[in-house]
């Protein structure tokens, strides 16, 4: 069993406002200790699952946050940038995944640091809207590989639990705010990642998670704030603008849907005023 762990910042046990997932920040470094300590309880429950090899992708801003020698010596660690799919790189190696401080869609109430990948867009796929941990899952899913657990707080829990009931959750903190929260000492809630880590990498050899996936062809529907940043998103071959901040991209299946869509965001940059 090969499994990748991609290691999202704003979910992490203890993070509560852009302080601990900045680099220029004062809690950054306390934020990089808690992200490590998360991480390597999911990667001590894959191995007690069975593991044979374990990724962990760093999948915080350009990846360049887990310290390889703060990681569990049992784990290789991808990292760097400019990577094809950063957040999940790797998916196509492995059996199954796990998601580690991941976080709630750009919108949702009670949710830290809530976004999409930016907080300057809303995505639909194929009508649903979604956040990177559906986006993520349905590229995961396009490989064959399930998502079997989701660490962050309770608005990540209620976001994944509509589109797959069945993967396990663990709650490390709850949201008091966009920027506050009430957290798991980082001792309980690695207790807590790697039980559900080892429960649900169980459940998957049951055969009780199966992949999230989704139809073909792959429409691609992002909102952007403001009116110039759709404009220059609409550039990309293919694309339409609906509607002053509205752009659409069909493609013939998610992982071109998602290619699609970061492009979009390479291109759309949003002027000072």
């Amino acid at each position: 069993m090969d499994v990748l762990i991609s290691v999202d910042m704003e979910g992490i046990t203890g993070v509560a406002d852009r302080s601990f997932v900045l680099e220029d920040q004062l809690n950054y470094s306390l934020g990089q200790t808690l992200m490590e300590s998360d991480v390597n309880a999911a990667i001590e429950g894959a191995l007690e699952a069975g593991a044979k090899t374990v990724y962990v992708t760093d999948a915080h801003n350009a990846g360049h946050n887990l310290r390889l020698t703060n990681l569990h010596p049992e784990a290789q660690l991808v990292t760097g940038s400019a990577r094809p799919f950063p957040m999940i790189a790797g998916y196509e190696k492995v059996d199954v995944a796990m998601f580690v401080g991941y976080h709630a869609r750009l919108g949702t109430s009670q949710a830290v640091l809530d976004h999409t990948y930016t907080s300057r867009l809303r995505l639909w796929i194929n009508g649903t809207e979604a956040g990177e941990s559906y986006m993520n899952s349905l590229l995961c899913g396009h490989k064959g590989v399930p998502v079997v657990l989701y660490t962050g707080d309770q608005a990540l829990a209620n976001e994944v639990n509509s589109f797959s009931p069945a993967a396990y959750n663990a709650v490390v903190k709850s949201s008091w705010g966009r920027s506050a929260t009430a957290s798991l000492h980082p001792t309980k809630s690695r207790e807590l990642i790697k039980e559900k880590a080892i429960e649900a990498l169980k459940a998957w050899q049951n055969g009780d998670i199966k992949p999230i996936k989704t139809t073909n062809p792959v429409e691609i529907k992002v909102e952007f704030i403001i009116s110039e940043m759709a404009e220059q998103a609409a550039v990309l071959p293919g694309a339409k603008q609906l509607d002053p901040r509205t752009v659409i991209s069909v493609q013939p299946d998610i992982e071109m849907g998602i290619r699609a869509f970061l492009s979009m965001i390479a291109l759309a940059k949003a002027p000072l005023f």
